[in-house]
């Protein structure tokens, strides 16, 4: 029985909530929220003139689903996990898997505190400053904060083990705590600085610097007083390189949105405290006919997810649901939420700065994504493929002397790399070195995975290693009864010289030799150093673990409960390697005669 989307709405409470619509195959294209479910669902089917875009989607829903919420503020963070778990065709997707950086400071009962870059929960009793836009924007403070307060910032099994001060010292970015070359009470007065500046309190800080400046004179401690000179100095040009609000420490988040072919750009610039913390480009992927304030809406209703709200939200486009983001966010905030498209002053001088950043942004990204997709097709014109593949999935092996054998897998489109769709695959049961064996391996867990997950199958598998390694893919394929994959072969020449390879396509029977200059060879190239790349990381993480879990394991007297204490108390094997035969019997549960075997065994 065909949907009836007129009967359908007219059933729905007028309450708020989230609708989900469905396809014939009852998967999930489009993902909405509405103040009022009955009118808004109502509207779809209303036989009123309507954009493409939606034309296009009402003919293709089937059936649909609802749920009620106490306010806009549920539906929102609904909405945002079931487009999250369900990708819908139709919504606009941010595409951002990584959890956001913070400055986390050790506020707890250490004598001296350290700050240091986190991501993901906050663990740990402290204090985190954040979120920042992007890790560059952290370590960009944290570069700042070393030159500035000389808080140390290394971890703390590095701090306890240091019998003299290290390079940070001596190029005075820290005062060495650690081996005591600065006092507890010095070193907090630092650290109430630095809380401070991240605070967004730097103009309170160069006020109190400057009276910590006065005093030291006063008492005739004219070298103090020119270091903390030269601190205001380096803090008035930090000052002078921000645009910042002069009469106001409100959290302001700037969003800057526009296209080009297409591609969408939404650029954020963080303010905390009046102090701005950097800037972050985001590529979220639309459907077509979608405008600038329509991504605008959906990005800013999913970046807020599982981030603090600030009080001020300004962005470059008039939004028509303006007011329903204000009253659902200041419902998940608990505090009111504006958003301002007009701004004026130093919010004016924010947003076209964030807007210039925006600009100079997308014109890089279209002129990358032109030019990759000018190579995309090479594929038709050079290597014989009646279209342009929609995805690409090149394999490469890595292993030193058949040990700890890894396989990747990178994944391209006609956009670029897909980098969620990496795999990392760990090869085992064959002879060590066995490259055909791997081979067959890895192709045959990739067709398992592409089943099991139901991802999209892929056009070409590009095999590096050349024709005998192509045809053991090949040979998985035909039993596994897969159709419709290309195999292809990557060889360089004997000397192993870049932009020399040779192309075995198996399906033709044929070698193809790419000019070394041209688009073939540069995207070839390009797409098996990603595959080396990343099959050399996945190698080198599985070679690095078992290197440190089976370097103590042949001590007699050492079991895994005294190798994980030793490790921890010298900061893993370096430390230990340093440590003396009476600083190991310093451990508890290490006699003087395993301490001998232990630093014979080491050295």
């Amino acid at each position: 029985m065909a949907f009836n989307g007129k009967t359908f709405a007219k059933q729905l409470p007028p309450k708020p909530g989230v609708y989900q619509m469905l396809d014939k195959h009852d998967k999930v294209i489009y993902v909405g929220k509405a103040l009022n479910l009955k009118n808004r669902v109502g509207s779809y089917f209303s036989g009123k003139a309507k954009d493409r875009k939606t034309m296009v989607l009402v003919s293709l829903v089937a059936n649909m689903r609802f749920s009620i919420t106490r306010n806009e503020g549920e539906a929102l963070i609904l909405e945002n996990q079931l487009i999250k778990q369900n990708k819908p065709k139709y919504n606009i997707l941010l595409k951002d898997g990584k959890s956001y950086p913070y400055i986390y400071l050790s506020e707890n009962d250490d004598e001296f505190p350290l700050l240091e870059f986190r991501r993901g929960a906050k663990k740990g009793k402290g204090r985190y400053f954040g979120p920042f836009p992007s890790a560059q924007a952290v370590r960009h403070t944290l570069n700042h904060l070393q030159k500035l307060f000389k808080v140390r910032q290394c971890n703390n099994s590095t701090y306890a083990n240091r019998s003299r001060p290290c390079l940070q010292y001596q190029i005075n970015r820290c005062s060495a705590p650690c081996v005591g070359l600065v006092s507890q009470e010095e070193y907090k007065k630092q650290l109430h600085y630095t809380k401070e500046f991240l605070a967004g309190k730097s103009t309170q800080v160069v006020q109190e610097l400057v009276q910590s400046m006065n005093d030291c004179s006063q008492r005739l401690d004219f070298e103090k007083a020119a270091e903390i000179r030269d601190q205001i100095k380096e803090l008035k040009i930090i000052q002078s390189q921000q645009v910042v609000e002069s009469k106001s420490n409100l959290n302001i988040d700037l969003f800057s949105v526009s296209h080009e072919l297409g591609l969408f750009i939404v650029t954020l610039c963080a303010v905390r405290g009046g102090q701005m913390l950097g800037h972050r480009n985001f590529y979220p992927k639309v459907p077509k006919d979608n405008k600038d304030d329509e991504v605008l809406s959906a990005f800013i209703s999913q970046y807020y997810q599982d981030k603090p709200v600030p009080e001020l939200i300004i962005v470059n486009q008039e939004l028509s649901d303006k007011q329903w983001i204000e009253n659902a966010l200041s419902q998940i905030a608990q505090a009111s939420v504006k958003v301002q498209n007009k701004p004026r002053g130093e919010r004016k001088k924010m947003l076209e700065l964030n807007n210039l950043n925006m600009t100079n942004a997308l014109e890089l990204y279209v002129a990358k994504k032109a030019n990759w997709q000018h190579k995309w097709q090479t594929w038709v014109s050079q290597v014989g493929l009646k279209k342009p593949p929609n995805r690409v999935e090149c394999f490469d092996i890595s292993h030193v002397f058949g040990e700890k054998t890894r396989a990747s897998c990178v994944v391209f489109d006609g956009n670029g790399v897909k980098k969620n769709m990496y795999r990392n695959y760990k090869i085992s049961g064959i002879t060590g070195g066995d490259d055909y064996a791997a081979m067959r391996q890895v192709i045959q867990k990739r067709l398992e995975s592409i089943k099991k997950h139901k991802y999209e199958q892929p056009d070409v598998f590009l095999i590096d290693g050349g024709k005998g390694q192509a045809n053991q893919a090949l040979k998985i394929l035909q039993e596994n009864k897969v159709n419709g994959i290309e195999i292809i072969g990557i060889a360089k020449d004997e000397n192993r010289t870049a932009g020399e390879e040779r192309l075995f396509v198996l399906s033709q029977n044929i070698m193809i030799k790419p000019e070394s200059n041209s688009l073939l060879s540069h995207m070839t190239q390009f797409i098996r150093n990603e595959a080396h790349r990343f099959a050399i990381t996945g190698h080198r993480k599985a070679l690095a673990k078992s290197r440190k879990k089976s370097l103590l394991e042949g001590i007699d007297g050492i079991g895994e409960k005294r190798r994980a204490d030793l490790l921890n108390h010298f900061g893993g094997l370096q430390g230990l390697k340093k440590a003396s035969i009476e600083d190991l019997v310093k451990l508890k549960g290490i006699s003087s005669e395993v301490a001998t075997k232990l630093y014979a065994y080491l050295h």
